[in-house]
């Protein structure tokens, strides 16, 4: 992991801190000009601490007897204090600091080591960056235009082309609604131009904008940028940890890409972890099945048929007809 990213996450988390504690400042304010009883009380609790370092020091004192009797006078405030912010319409955690992580209070750390809300933050911005120059927030369900399919019979799967087309539809709309990091895989096939990329962000978009991490890009761009990692042709690192790591993963294009052993074995290494920690994948592909078995090895094309929902796109390539359409409309 890159030392800015680490310390971007330790100024994220540090700002949740502060956030807190002004958040706590603000409700002691109203509290003092509503209950300021409250506040008195509080200071009295603050004295018990000064009261107990008095009677270690002091000579010739019954230390257990002062202890007990601080304890009781201390557990007399607090439960005051709670009854003030009952009677006042309160909780009676109102005045205490509620941390994002009660692990680490905020601090990114639990004794001495990285505390897992840090190595989330961490995650979080690795996708971020990784999504910088994604089209990630471009494609939506609601630009999804199944006119574009005609209302014809496909002669090789004999069946209409719009309607098989609006039932892929509708499932990734369900899909995308009802997604949970243990919502199954997707693999998208067909023909250029089918509306695979369209459908596979806009489930993408719909994962992000409910706070899950998503991680997106072509096979080709993504495979070599962990190849230019590997080899130390680059400073970054990381990008296959993320991709293993993210709620969800959109790999598009599969099959553009250049093969090699390298690649092969990282395609595997993605969709075997992810297959086995229970994470979605989307990926599309223009390849045929034939083409996929010439191209890839057997374990990866296997995943691809038996471990994801197998989704066909069928029709005509939708980029061409909508060029046609803006043609016509300026003539």
């Amino acid at each position: 992991m890159r030392t800015d990213l680490f310390q971007e996450a330790r100024r994220r988390i540090g700002k949740r801190r502060m956030d807190q504690q002004l958040a706590l400042s603000a409700r002691l304010d109203e509290i003092k000009e509503k209950i300021p009883e409250v506040i008195e009380v509080r200071r009295k609790l603050a004295m018990t601490s000064v009261e107990v370092s008095k009677l270690i020091l002091q000579k010739n004192t019954d230390i257990k007897a002062g202890m007990e009797k601080l304890e009781n006078v201390n557990l007399a405030l607090q439960a005051r204090e709670k009854q003030l912010l009952a009677q006042g319409g309160y909780p009676a955690d109102y005045l205490e600091l509620r941390y994002t992580c009660p692990l680490c209070k905020d601090t990114g750390f639990v004794d001495g080591r990285r505390c897992r809300c840090l190595l989330e933050e961490m995650q979080r911005l690795e996708v971020e960056e990784l999504n910088r120059s994604s089209p990630l927030q471009k494609s939506r369900f609601e630009d999804f235009d199944l006119s574009f399919y005609p209302d014809e019979t496909d002669p090789t799967t004999r069946q209409n082309y719009r309607a098989w087309m609006g039932r892929v539809f509708r499932y990734c709309q369900q899909y995308a609604a009802d997604f949970r990091p243990d919502s199954p895989g997707i693999f998208m096939y067909g023909t250029t131009g089918l509306g695979k990329t369209h459908l596979s962000l806009s489930i993408a978009g719909e994962a992000a904008r409910k706070g899950y991490s998503v991680a997106y890009g072509t096979a080709q761009d993504l495979l070599r940028q962990i190849e230019n990692e590997h080899f130390g042709r680059t400073e970054n690192a990381g990008t296959l940890d993320t991709l293993l790591s993210a709620d969800l993963l959109v790999l598009d294009d599969l099959g553009a890409e250049f093969t090699t052993p390298f690649t092969l074995s990282v395609i595997y290494n993605i969709l075997n972890n992810r297959v086995a920690a229970g994470k979605p994948t989307i990926i599309s592909s223009n390849l045929s099945a034939k083409e996929l078995y010439d191209k890839y090895s057997e374990r990866i094309v296997s995943r691809l048929y038996t471990q994801f929902v197998q989704m066909r796109f069928i029709g005509k390539d939708v980029r061409q007809l909508k060029q046609q359409r803006a043609m016509e409309k300026r003539t």
